[in-house]
């Protein structure tokens, strides 16, 4: 492997992460999973309810290296680790290509999506790291937030309140603000000492949170005021649950994936930043990379061959059932849901 992506990964922390995407839960009852693979460069469609595999998406040759996924409008898009950056819109029920957008020069390695009021938004891991908003429908570029430039390596996005955030996996760790509309900086949050390289973001109730990939641990995760960009409060993660690597949101509570062998899942209540509960999971489920959330559970992917996803009721975080990968298809690096 070659990549700048893969060559600053292996710097800064073991096994390769996942894209964070923060999911809504609903009341309807028809949903899908989606499992995304590092390599081979694959996207499997999976059923929450028997956790079976349903349909495989295999990309065009070149779209390599999944590296974040996202739904909007009753469509799937895949992030690759290319150079320049790709985004592939697939129809979930066919599990084919529709269209694919291709960054300008320089917008290398995707490795965060997000939406916000109808527009897709890529982050790069490269530097800059830049954010490129979508048009989803014609997949094409909109236009370009190109940050300071100090923040490199855009590695978490999120959306709420009308804005974008997104985190860069630098010293120290910095969050930015962008207004959507003019792709403009409006705030930064700067971290300070102990709270270096974002990875993870995911939002709700008007606030931010963020999670760090700090070596050595515990891992810590911020609750950042989203209007004022300003720290309310920390959450310090028990010893040996280090390296924050995926971040999502359910029913009022925040979710953290660690990169840790077993995998560990922690529950936290948002408005003290403590623990509620742990999820440890079973034996050979390592690198909790990637998170998501569909009708009142968790699920946890993870960067192992064959490529596990779990799901997880988050009242006990306890295993319900466990996905297991075709032959193949393992180091799963992002998750994301659809109810349909």
């Amino acid at each position: 492997m070659s990549t700048v992506e893969e060559a600053t990964f292996y710097i800064v922390c073991p096994p390769p992460p996942v894209t964070t995407t923060t999911t809504t839960t609903t009341t309807t009852t028809g949903g899908y999973i989606f499992a995304g693979y590092y390599t081979p460069s694959l996207v499997d469609k999976i059923s929450p309810s028997t956790m079976t595999l349903v349909k495989t998406y295999t990309p065009p040759p070149g779209h390599s290296y999944v590296t974040a996924l996202d739904t909007l409008s009753g469509y799937l898009f895949a992030g690759y680790s290319t150079s320049p950056g790709t985004v592939d819109k697939i129809s979930p029920s066919t599990m084919s290509i529709v269209k694919t957008f291709t960054a300008p020069s320089g917008h290398s390695y995707v490795n965060a999506l997000t939406t916000l009021s109808g527009y897709l938004f890529a982050g790069y891991f490269n530097s800059p790291g830049y954010v490129d908003k979508i048009n989803p429908s014609t997949m094409t570029l909109v236009k370009t937030f190109t940050p300071p430039s100090l923040p490199n390596y855009a590695r978490g996005l999120t959306a709420i309140s009308g804005y974008v955030f997104v985190g860069y996996a630098i010293t120290p760790g910095y969050i930015d603000k962008i207004n959507p509309s003019t792709m403009t900086l409006v705030n930064s949050y700067i971290s300070y000492a102990g709270s270096n390289t974002v990875w993870a973001l995911t939002s709700i109730s008007g606030y931010v949170f963020v999670g760090y990939a700090i070596t050595p641990g515990p891992g810590r995760v911020r609750k950042i005021d989203a209007s004022t960009m300003t720290l309310v409060k920390t959450f310090v993660a028990p010893s040996g649950h280090n390296l924050v690597r995926s971040l999502t949101s359910l029913s009022g509570y925040i979710f953290v994936g660690y990169s840790t062998a077993p995998g560990r899942v922690d529950k936290i209540s948002p408005s003290t930043m403590s623990l509620v509960k742990t999820f440890t999971a079973p034996s050979g489920h390592n690198y909790t990379v990637s998170l998501t959330s569909l009708f009142g559970y968790v699920f946890a992917g993870y960067l192992v061959n064959p490529g596990y996803v779990d799901k997880i009721y988050p009242s006990t975080m306890t295993l319900v059932k466990t996905f297991t990968a075709p032959s193949g298809h393992h180091t799963i690096r992002a998750l994301t849901s659809l109810a349909t």
